[in-house]
């Protein structure tokens, strides 16, 4: 991952209470009151913004990927970026949150992610802008990220709701 831009930390209180109101309590609208005062312009210019995908059972569960959500309002405020879902989650990991180092993470979603087939051979010398909702240890990140990389993607810089 070429960098991070994370607008909240997780471990204020109130940046812990959005993020658990948006995914638990399953309040999409904090999303929008969260962002609404922010002005996303980013001094590089990308292509793409794509959210960290959800195994597609969490995401019928919760109903929504909140990534997903997050990658929307930014979208709203950012006149030439296109948003693509174009990363696949193929297996379902245990729960980040679960996990309790580092290196737990990273082998817990080591592989859980590819491009989609409607997406290869299409984004090599892209500039993409990867949006999570939280960004703890970074492995969803950096493993979306190396996905990316292999398939020819020339930036990849990611966006979290905290850090």
């Amino acid at each position: 991952m070429d960098g991070l831009i994370a607008i909240y930390v997780y471990q204020e209180p109130i940046a812990r209470a959005v993020v658990d109101g948006i995914k638990y309590g399953f309040n999409k609208k904090l999303i929008n009151i969260v962002l609404a005062n922010f002005c996303f312009e980013m001094g590089e210019q990308f292509d793409l913004l794509v959210p960290v995908p959800l195994y597609y059972y969490r995401e019928n569960w919760r109903g929504f990927n909140q990534a997903e959500l997050i990658a929307e309002v930014v979208r709203s405020q950012m006149s030439d970026v296109r948003l693509e879902k174009l990363l696949m989650r193929v297996r379902n990991t245990k729960q980040q949150v679960t996990m309790k180092t580092k290196e737990a993470r990273e082998k817990n979603i080591k592989g859980a992610f590819r491009i989609s087939e409607k997406w290869k051979g299409k984004i090599r010398g892209k500039k993409i802008l990867l949006v999570d909702d939280v960004f703890t240890s970074g492995a969803d990140m950096r493993e979306c990220a190396k996905v990316l990389k292999k398939a020819g993607v020339e930036l990849v810089w990611g966006l979290a709701l905290a850090h």
